[in-house]
């Protein structure tokens, strides 16, 4: 065979390999984690903020600061990576944490929504929840389409050469 017709040969063969895919959704997979991780990083520290400014409060419920500040130091021992946690066990225990963290904080900041000098920071909060949420969502996609790329033909002959394997995905994403 002749050399021009081998390196076309190769061509069309590789051009389908999905290498290129591969990368390009890890990468999108990497920068939705690295939006997602300050987000949660700054809630921690609004938290804080929130606790020493709601236990002045006539209608706080000690318990459920107590609670929230419980929750709050479990999220903050939990050291959130700057570069995505390939392992499940990780980053389900850094979800399971931060989700504890929500729901620990949902009757905090129904007792601040009626106090006049909290509501500026219950809307931080709720805009803060949105961009997590929506950071989430961007994480769970790209983790659902790199997954799918890894299962589909003839992509996953290039994942198990280069020996790729699932992503885990957040808990409640895809």
């Amino acid at each position: 065979m002749r050399p021009w017709r081998l390196v076309l040969l190769l061509t069309v063969f590789l051009s389908g390999c999905g290498y290129r895919d591969f990368q390009q959704l890890d990468a999108e997979r990497q920068a939705a984690w690295s939006a997602l991780a300050p987000l949660y990083q700054q809630r921690t520290a609004l938290v804080t903020i929130l606790l020493n400014a709601a236990r002045t409060l006539p209608g706080a419920d000690p318990g459920q600061l107590a609670q929230l500040a419980q929750t709050r130091a479990t999220a903050a021992a939990l050291p959130v990576p700057g570069t995505l946690p390939e392992d499940t066990a990780s980053l389900q225990s850094q979800a399971s944490a931060q989700a504890a963290l929500t729901a620990a904080l949902a009757p905090v900041l129904q007792t601040a929504r009626h106090a006049p000098g909290l509501v500026p920071m219950v809307g931080q909060f709720d805009g803060l929840e949105n961009r997590i949420t929506v950071a989430r969502n961007r994480y769970g996609l790209a983790t659902q389409q790199y997954n799918t790329l890894l299962g589909s033909f003839p992509s996953s002959l290039t994942a198990r050469v280069m020996g790729l394997t699932l992503r885990p995905a957040l808990p409640g994403n895809p």
